[in-house]
Formats: structure tokens, sequence, C-alpha cells
């Protein structure tokens, strides 16, 4: 995967596990999250883009948890497109 492209992802859905964890959030939400960041940490890529977990197979694309994060963290709001 392009790495450009890898670290806008990262970025962003890390800021929104930050926002998650924010003061008002229950005990369970943080610990979620912090198991998301946990999990995110041990498959991020390495300098030649393969994934630290999963190998070098997932060179060229995002390896499987990287898809489900950006799944479930970077949706796009279809309520709010204009009509």
């Amino acid at each position: 995967m392009d790495h450009v492209l890898a670290n806008v992802l990262h970025e962003r859905v890390f800021a929104i596990l930050s926002q998650l964890e924010s003061a008002s959030t229950p005990q369970a939400t943080i610990s979620l999250t912090s198991a998301w960041r946990t999990l995110l940490t041990l498959h991020e890529q390495t300098d030649t883009g393969a994934c630290k977990a999963c190998g070098p197979r997932w060179r060229k694309h995002m390896c499987s948890v990287w898809r489900v994060a950006t799944a479930y963290f970077i949706r796009h709001d279809r309520d709010s497109s204009p009509p």
C-alpha cells in the first residue's frame, strides 16, 4: 500500500481513537480503544511496506486488521451528503 495513504489512515484512525477516549467516556470504551491501539500498533507497516505481524504478503495492500479498522473508523457520512 502507498506509504502516504497508509500514514493518513494511521493518523485518522488514531485520532478517532483519541476522541473516543475523552474524559466522559465509560471505562469499557477506554479499554476497547486501548485494545484497538495495541492491535493496530502490532500491525503497523515496516519500512518495506509489509505488515509487522502479517509479513510481506501485504506489501501492496492493507492487511486484514487495517482493512477492518478502516471499515469501522473511517466511514463516509451518507446522511450529510447533498441530495
